[in-house]
């Protein structure tokens, strides 16, 4: 029997066009962003394991839920750009926990809105000022002015990202 590796060929480079226009630090913006993402993610996912035993869509329902009114688990879906099945476990979860109520909509009895519980809310405030702190600890190299850059730069690709995302989405109902 041969093994995978004995027939592998030998590793060659990987050929990627060249992008003249641009310098080393212009290309693959979305790249590096992705990589930023990928890393705080699994940053705060081991922070919400290790100090409140939480999954990160846990940690993300708790804070969400702390600046919204009561949502529905579809529009919170929404907000925490996640599946809707993946919030209605974690849902489930919080509430059996007691951090959270789940209660029919007035105005659709098949709608379940989710409303943080005083034991919530006190512990999506120790939350924030945890997000607060590992933030600060990101940043902390950086002046008020560079950060003030920074955040608008985002906000602008944002918003960018979104508009193009919308428009695509607007394509691909019409095709």
């Amino acid at each position: 029997m041969r093994t995978l590796h004995a027939t592998r060929p030998a590793k060659t480079p990987i050929s990627r066009p060249h992008c003249p226009a641009l310098t080393e630090e212009e290309r693959f913006v979305i790249t590096r962003i992705s990589t930023l993402n990928v890393l705080l993610k699994r940053r705060a996912a081991i922070y919400a394991r290790s100090f409140f035993d939480f999954t990160l869509t846990e940690w993300r329902i708790i804070t969400l839920l702390r600046t919204l009114p009561p949502i529905s688990i579809r529009e919170l879906a929404v907000e925490a750009l996640a599946d809707a099945a993946q919030i209605s476990r974690a849902a489930a979860s919080l509430s059996a926990k007691g951090y959270l109520l789940r209660k029919r909509s007035s105005e659709d009895s098949r709608e379940i809105l989710l409303i943080l519980t005083k034991r919530g809310m006190k512990l999506s405030e120790e939350m924030c000022r945890a997000s607060l702190a590992r933030n600060d600890e990101l940043i902390a190299s950086y002046d008020q002015e560079s950060i003030r850059s920074l955040v608008r730069t985002l906000d602008e690709l944002i918003e960018r990202a979104r508009r193009m995302v919308e428009s695509d989405e607007r394509r691909e109902k019409s095709d």
